[in-house]
């Protein structure tokens, strides 16, 4: 998925309150350690230890953390997944923010870990690591490895980071995106050159230990303007230096050069002349103007989607021959981009609204509503796309068929009216209030089985459940929130852990509040309090819950939170495609 984003500004820092109120903490006895995937030290400065691969067979985690401060490795971990190191809370960073924003915490914390931890935290979640799915972009940990490779003082271990960097880096797009992340670093420390050495070797290292049929593949597929970026990058990396095989030398030459050029079929491609039909085929089709005549090169040659340039993907004829091939999200992504181009590809369409489709590609109801935002915001104001309202039927279907969170959920929602028919803030400024709030909650409450829904309903600060019913549509349950009529409210986060402990029939893993922003109803600005509940909560009812707010209507953190222990709180900023996933990758213990 298309992992990238607008940026905003994180304006709260993970701090600990007054001296007087750390004072007090030391003097309280504290209770036992945390036990997640994400290990806690104790407070003597000891090395780190291994990260430890979490147990799916779940141990019940101990309700408190010690008043030490948070493993390095663990905070790494922590960035990867929501791009902060020192507080709970995600926003929507663009590449210039978190470059500028953590390389000096990141160089910092790189110093402190052994290369085997940071090469198994990074393993897990790129590529295709165990918690690879869970990860929102590949952005942030590949930041980390650019930090590691160009700051870190000891060559050894930069040494045999490098021997990993193959293994780490799975494609070509998480290469480019690297060499990307990289030069904005160098520009940021003021350096002249775009890498470093060892950056260099790596990468060189990359290209040679590809396979010769990786390499072709490499090159075969995809947008075919990328040979711009291979060709400056090799030659950056002054690639006919190093001692490559004869057709490992012609498949990079191959790798860096334009299509009109590869036509006329240029002496470096002799090594590859076992190989010439195919790449005449794909040159050809690259070339081509006439989408009818792609077919017939496609059937030849059996290629597939990911051969086929994304202006030829409008013909009928030859979108329906490749769709068998191409999965939900790929159907997606190549719609939307066609949409953009003013095509409307009928076979594409009808694969959208199929639901054993929806059902097998699994996209959350956000990310289509998202979607459907995008293309009905008009590119000249006043201007409205007529057929907009597709995607938005695709997203009425989507409910209820994505796979179960697999947690006994608790989500609590403000349903103010003064609310409702607002905007949200930033990148989603042309969603509504309500809008975001249905996808999210709606969603859930249709694919879990056990959900209760409650909202605050008057000033008592008292919740009431929410009357959705699994036989309700999206539009139902957008009627059923709005016709609720909440005029003003108490909101309290700590209320809704208070009524969960006197609530002796249900136990919930986890707390989900849907709120404009969580600042509201907490003058001291601080997690303390709400920590301590949920501390109590998971001491007497269940031992693994987590507490996460998504403020809506805000692109900053909402209080201040410990820096010096995990309270399994998580808030997320505004909404974007990677919510859902974020919220499930928490509820799962994938991060702290």
């Amino acid at each position: 998925m298309d992992k990238g984003s607008a940026g905003s500004k994180r304006s709260y820092a993970a701090r600990n309150g007054s001296q007087e109120e750390k004072a007090k903490r030391k003097e309280q006895p504290l209770k036992a350690g945390e036990a997640l995937a994400a290990k806690e030290s104790t407070v003597k400065k000891e090395p780190a230890e291994p990260a430890v691969k979490a147990d799916p067979s779940v141990k019940a985690e101990p309700t408190t953390a010690t008043a030490s401060s948070i493993p390095a490795i663990d905070k790494l971990r922590r960035f990867c997944f929501i791009g902060s190191t020192d507080s709970p809370v995600y926003t929507v960073p663009t590449l210039d923010i978190i470059v500028e924003s953590n390389y000096a915490v990141l160089q910092d914390l790189c110093g402190k870990v052994a290369e085997s931890e940071l090469v198994e935290c990074l393993a897990s979640v790129l590529g295709s690591g165990p918690n690879a799915e869970h990860l929102p972009r590949s952005d942030e940990p590949l930041l980390i490895l650019a930090v590691f490779l160009s700051t870190h003082g000891d060559i050894k271990q930069r040494k045999i980071m490098r021997n990993k960097f193959a293994d780490l880096v799975a494609g070509e797009r998480e290469l480019l995106l690297f060499i990307q992340l990289v030069k904005r670093l160098q520009k940021v420390l003021d350096r002249k050159t775009p890498f470093n050495r060892t950056v260099r070797k790596a990468v060189l290292g990359w290209y040679g230990k590809q396979s010769l049929d990786k390499l072709l593949h490499l090159w075969s597929v995809g947008d075919a303007a990328r040979w711009s970026s291979h060709r400056d990058l090799l030659h950056r990396c002054h690639f006919q230096d190093e001692d490559f095989r004869p057709e490992i030398m012609a498949a990079l030459k191959l790798l860096s050069t334009s299509p009109r050029e590869l036509s006329k079929w240029p002496s470096f491609l002799d090594p590859l002349a076992s190989c010439r039909p195919i790449i005449e085929g794909v040159v050809k089709l690259r070339l081509l103007q006439d989408s009818h005549e792609a077919l017939p090169i496609v059937k030849k040659l059996a290629l597939s989607w990911e051969h086929v340039p994304l202006h030829l993907l409008h013909a009928p004829c030859l979108s329906k021959f490749l769709l068998p091939g191409m999965s939900y999200d790929q159907i997606l992504h190549s719609w939307l981009r066609l949409f953009r181009r003013h095509r409307h590809v009928r076979p594409l369409e009808e694969q959208l609204r199929d639901e054993q489709r929806l059902k097998a590609g699994n996209v959350p109801p956000v990310r289509l509503l998202l979607e459907d935002m995008r293309v009905r915001r008009p590119k000249i104001k006043g201007q409205i796309h007529a057929s907009s309202s597709f995607l938005h039927s695709v997203y009425e279907r989507s409910f209820g068929l994505n796979k179960a969170l697999g947690r006994r959920l608790h989500i609590t929602l403000n349903l103010e009216q003064c609310y409702m028919r607002k905007n949200l803030t930033g990148h989603c400024r042309s969603m509504e209030y309500v809008d975001a709030l249905v996808a999210l909650a709606f969603g859930y409450f249709r694919s879990d089985p056990k959900v209760t829904v409650q909202f605050w309903h008057d000033r008592s600060g008292q919740l009431k459940t929410l009357p959705w019913t699994k036989e309700m549509s999206m539009e139902e349950a957008k009627a059923c929130c709005e016709n609720q009529k909440v005029l003003k409210i108490k909101q309290s986060l700590t209320d809704i852990l208070d009524r969960a402990l006197e609530d002796e029939k249900n136990t919930y893993d986890v707390f989900l509040v849907l709120v404009p922003g969580a600042g509201r109803g907490n003058p001291g600005n601080s997690s303390a309090k709400l920590a301590l509940r949920l501390d109590e909560y998971r001491e007497k009812r269940s031992s693994n819950a987590k507490f996460i707010m998504v403020t809506l209507r805000q692109n900053h953190g909402s209080m201040r939170y410990s820096a010096e222990r995990n309270e399994n709180l998580l808030e997320l900023c505004s909404l974007d495609e990677h919510t859902p996933r974020l919220i499930n990758a928490f509820a799962r213990r994938k991060f702290y």
